[in-house]
């Protein structure tokens, strides 16, 4: 369990966020983890505790509309300030996080929804961040006028499967806590505004107010669907590169699939974003 459970109103709406600590004696930096969509920041507590010993302090919430966050109408609502409020209230943790920390750098850490928020938040505030990882994200092309999105269908790649969440992880043991989890695998409330906008995060004016110094690091497994056998990931580097981040670092795994912080090679993995993370803050 984390070492403290704390909740912060979102300056955006108000809404009660509920945010999660693991500390470690002297920490070298802090790390905000911003986690996927229908799970929870309690999911992250093996890599929180690894960080931990690697001398890293970790914050993390429950997003709004999500594990002990949920919206007025429970979990899946998004609450009065929708998806961009979800982008602020990151900033509002990141900013406690420097309150408590004020000397150490923080590392913004986003899986899958939480990536797709981090992607978001960097623009605007990537002055705030001494760095930032990308997990189990992707880009795709912005819609044409009247073009629908493909359905989602993740797990098509592993039919005939054993559960709807086989595309999660090759772990069966990891995907089953996932299926039995009752804060994980709701069905998200289509609110307006509860997604990231494909136009702004492609926008290449928007993409030009990353600082190019920022250190960047993209974490994938190349059978994770959501990237598209890294086709997404490729993608978004070339967009931020030609919008000037410079220092973009990726740790790709064979057979890997969407979370992998939760793989059979997870100890690995969590071994060389540590490794990097130890580069970046020196």
């Amino acid at each position: 369990m984390p070492d403290t459970t704390f909740t912060f109103a979102s300056s955006t709406d108000g809404l009660t966020i509920t945010a999660f600590r693991w500390e470690t004696p002297n920490p070298k930096a802090v790390v905000v983890i911003s986690h996927g969509a229908a799970e929870h920041a309690l999911r992250y507590e093996r890599f929180a505790r690894a960080l931990n010993a690697a001398g890293y302090a970790v914050w993390a919430p429950d997003h709004r509309a999500h594990g002990r966050s949920p919206g007025p109408e429970g979990l899946g609502d998004f609450g009065a300030g929708g998806w961009d409020a979800l982008v602020a209230d990151i900033d509002q943790l990141v900013g406690l996080a420097k309150q408590a920390h004020p000397v150490l750098p923080v590392i913004l850490f986003g899986h899958s929804m939480g990536a797709a928020a981090a992607q978001q938040y960097a623009p605007q505030w990537s002055g705030h961040i001494a760095a930032l990882i990308l997990s189990g994200s992707t880009a795709r092309d912005v819609p044409k006028p009247g073009e629908q999105p493909p359905p989602f269908a993740p797990n098509a790649p592993f039919e005939p499967a054993r559960t709807q969440y086989d595309w999660l992880s090759r772990d069966e043991a990891e995907v089953d806590k996932y299926v039995a989890d009752p804060l994980c695998g709701f069905e998200m409330v289509r609110l307006r505004g509860n997604r990231a906008d494909p136009f702004r995060l492609a926008d290449p004016e928007v993409l030009r107010q990353i600082r190019g110094d920022l250190p960047v690091l993209f974490v994938a497994g190349d059978a994770d669907p959501i990237n598209q056998k890294l086709e997404g990931l490729h993608l978004l580097e070339r967009r931020w590169r030609e919008a000037g981040v410079q220092h973009i670092d990726k740790l790709y795994y064979e057979g890997g699939r969407h979370e992998m912080l939760n793989e059979t090679n997870r100890d690995q993995v969590m071994s060389d974003i540590i490794g990097w993370l130890d580069s970046v803050v020196g």
